[in-house]
């Protein structure tokens, strides 16, 4: 999503757990999701419009090397997912005004990512069953997604809700990983706030260890996550209000965020974040 956010708040409200922050060099200057690959390893992309690169990085945000996914193009790639076998998914599926019929995941081998400058994708294509016109009444846009992860055997999809009025649904999909074609099976939703989609809409997610970690602009929300379902436990706010799009849990527990540099809020930086604890 590169629509700029049209206002500010101050910086000396950053919240008390960010750890330390890092700035992204500018080559991410459109960071749009990043996944651990390993204990000291983030494997990141750009949002749309930008090259077909994948970015291999350094835990401080540097740029080991750059990889080409030779034939595809970023037509909104907004979140990356790492499972269990080594199989990277990047999702192009940004889809702003709710008109796209091209939606697809690219299918990439993790090990080939961090040893070769090139690769070749698979293709996971998919729409949306309950979606049946281009774009949908204001009230029904529920159909723009920017953020995914691994669970099980299965990408979880969860969705951006642009709908008018702004109802704050985040409705939750499954897609197969093998490369075809599908319809996304929904599951449910859930509301993630009803302020406004600068605040509580979803912009990336990780499942770990049976927790699933949203972001929106303003904040971490941590769900328990079993069997597919989420149950709210706690939040971590994150001001300023930047357009954050890209978060990972290391395997020690820390949150990575990063945001999208922009001329009117900033941005362009790595954000470290410790959980607060679940008060009993």
């Amino acid at each position: 999503m590169r629509k700029a956010i049209l206002f500010i708040i101050p910086v000396f409200l950053l919240a008390a757990a960010v750890q330390k922050t890092n700035r992204l060099p500018k080559d991410l200057k459109e960071i749009s999701g990043w996944v651990f690959a390993n204990d000291s390893t983030l494997i990141a992309h750009n949002d749309g419009g930008n090259d077909p690169k994948i970015f291999v990085l350094n835990l401080d945000g540097s740029i080991r090397h750059k990889v080409s996914v030779t034939n595809a193009e970023n037509t909104d790639w907004e979140d990356i997912a790492l499972d269990q076998k080594g199989n990277l998914y990047l999702g192009d599926f940004g889809n702003n005004n709710n008109t796209r019929t091209n939606l697809k995941v690219l299918k990439v081998n993790a090990k080939k990512v961090l040893d070769n400058q090139d690769v070749e994708a698979k293709f996971i294509e998919f729409s949306y069953p309950e979606q049946k016109d281009f774009p949908p009444k204001l009230a029904e846009k529920y159909f723009d997604c920017e953020a995914m992860s691994f669970y099980n055997d299965s990408l979880y999809l969860f969705t951006k809700c642009r709908a008018e009025p702004f109802d704050g649904k985040c409705f939750v999909y499954t897609l197969p990983t093998k490369p075809g074609t599908y319809k996304a099976k929904k599951r449910y939703y859930m509301v993630l706030g009803k302020r406004d989609w600068f605040r509580d809409a979803a912009t990336s997610a990780d499942i770990q260890n049976d927790k699933l970690y949203i972001l929106t602009y303003n904040r971490v929300i941590i769900h328990s996550f079993e069997n597919g379902k989420a149950k709210y436990e706690s939040h971590q706010t994150l001001l300023p209000l930047t357009q954050k799009e890209a978060l990972a849990v290391h395997p020690n527990g820390k949150i990575y965020v990063g945001d999208e540099r922009q001329k009117i809020v900033g941005g362009g930086n790595m954000y470290i974040i410790k959980p607060t604890p679940k008060k009993k």
